[in-house]
């Protein structure tokens, strides 16, 4: 399976505790339908923090459920580029030639 780990700089506080590391995997079509409902009808920026709660398998210490796009909207614009960053060269990567 596909997946991009890093770091984020600032990182994002998650009850009393700042959370950096961070591990995603590519978006599926369930995300973006899982998203739309969570956005419903919020705007673009909020529709895109929605997609990326799905994508992330990870944050820090942060339970999965938990990961949303209210909390991912308490990110740094600099820690939102770094998953951006991740997101794009998931994507890239599911055009690159795989092993079965």
């Amino acid at each position: 399976m596909i997946r991009e780990s890093g770091e984020l700089i600032g990182g994002i506080e998650f009850e009393g505790k700042v959370h950096k590391a961070f591990v995603l995997r590519p978006a599926i079509v369930r995300d973006s339908i899982q998203a739309s409902k969570e956005a419903d009808g919020k705007g673009e920026i909020v529709l895109m923090l929605a997609l990326i709660s799905c994508q992330l398998e990870s944050l820090g210490e942060i339970p999965k459920d938990k990961i949303t796009a209210e909390l991912l909207g308490g990110l740094y614009d600099a820690d939102l580029a770094i998953i951006q960053k991740a997101r794009e060269s998931a994507e890239k990567k599911i055009s690159e030639p795989r092993s079965a």
